[in-house]
């Protein structure tokens, strides 16, 4: 059976599950699947850096999300303006509680805890600190990372405002816009590094730390 060690030198293509041995590449090189020719890894020595930039840019694109008008609706001259945290304020004024509350968790809380988490643990391993707090970090970004609902609330708006098109005015604010931004950002962030990434990071960093 193989230890641990020896597995961290294997990869697994997410396309077709092909098993494959990690090599070194050269700076800007790219590993690809031998089946489905599918990018399965790549050696950017400043990837971490550019995570952040993007970590950042999509915090505050989801923050000016929250605040200012997704959507007005104007049906028969009368109009309402929703944003992202006013919905959740309606769902609690008609009592639907527990919906509200999931969508706070959901749309709210969890993306923001999830975009948190992995700026501060490349921040941490940046500057080599803080070893226990990356780790519990990593932990909690592992249970989180899968109840991010951000796109699944964007399709399900969107599905929405097609129906509506036969009886209302509907007006789309920066929220939406701001919305989009960040979603894009989001894929661009997972697309760039993934949880192994971290993992291994995070391993080779405070390995080395108290090897010195």
């Amino acid at each position: 059976m193989l230890k641990e060690k020896e597995l961290d030198k294997f990869i697994i293509c997410k396309k077709c599950n092909t098993l494959h041995r990690r090599i070194p590449l050269h700076k800007g090189g790219k590993a690809l699947c031998s089946t489905c020719n599918r990018v399965i890894y790549i050696r950017d020595d400043n990837i971490f850096e550019k995570t952040l930039a993007l970590v950042i840019t999509t915090i505050i694109s989801l923050i000016i999300s929250f605040q200012f008008t997704i959507i007005s609706i104007n049906i028969n001259g009368l109009e309402q303006s929703l944003s992202l945290l006013s919905l959740f304020s309606v769902l609690i004024e008609h009592q639907q509680y527990i919906v509200g509350i999931m969508f706070l968790f959901l749309i709210v809380i969890f993306p923001l805890m999830m975009l948190s988490s992995i700026f501060f643990i490349i921040f941490f391993m940046r500057i080599e600190k803080n070893e226990y707090i990356v780790k519990r970090l990593l932990i909690l970004l592992s249970h989180i990372k899968h109840w991010n609902m951000l796109d699944i609330f964007f399709i399900s708006l969107l599905v929405s405002m097609v129906k509506l098109f036969d009886y209302a005015r509907i007006e789309l604010g920066i929220s939406f816009v701001a919305l989009i931004l960040t979603l894009i950002l989001e894929l661009i962030v997972t697309k760039n590094i993934s949880f192994d990434d971290l993992w291994r990071e995070y391993e080779n960093i405070y390995r080395k730390k108290y090897d010195r």
